[in-house]
């Protein structure tokens, strides 16, 4: 697995939040939430758990959609709580480097991405 630099996540559009998988929560992180919150633990999963796995694996963000407490601003909204999958996972440090690539593509600025175009148009 390949180690890239790291990335400015404020200058990402939350690709992590939008497209990077699911997001498990366990007991311990279910507590926390709930904790920050203001809600029973119970309260919690009744709440934001959508989806329980035949193996009973807790997830508060499915697949390719965007997590529910990601804010307009992009933000973590519950980022001092959030859960250990998400504490967890760095874009650049990732076996699946779609997103990684994607953020990087989106942070080069468009001078770069005009130099890189002539550049192959130059070469082929």
């Amino acid at each position: 697995m390949a180690v890239h630099p790291r990335l400015d996540c404020v200058k990402c559009p939350s690709l992590c939040c939008r497209m990077a998988g699911y997001v498990r929560v366990g007991r311990e992180d279910i507590r926390r939430l709930a904790k920050h919150l203001g809600l029973t633990a119970a309260e919690f999963e009744r709440r934001h758990v959508v989806e329980v796995t035949k193996k009973g694996e807790k997830r508060i963000k499915e697949g390719f959609k965007s997590c529910q407490f990601l804010t307009e601003d992009r933000m973590c909204g519950v980022y001092e709580a959030r859960p250990s999958d998400c504490r967890g996972y760095v874009c650049w440090n990732q076996e699946d480097e779609t997103v990684y690539d994607y953020a990087v593509f989106l942070q080069e600025g468009i001078g770069k991405l005009r130099d890189r175009e002539k550049n192959i148009k130059k070469s082929s």
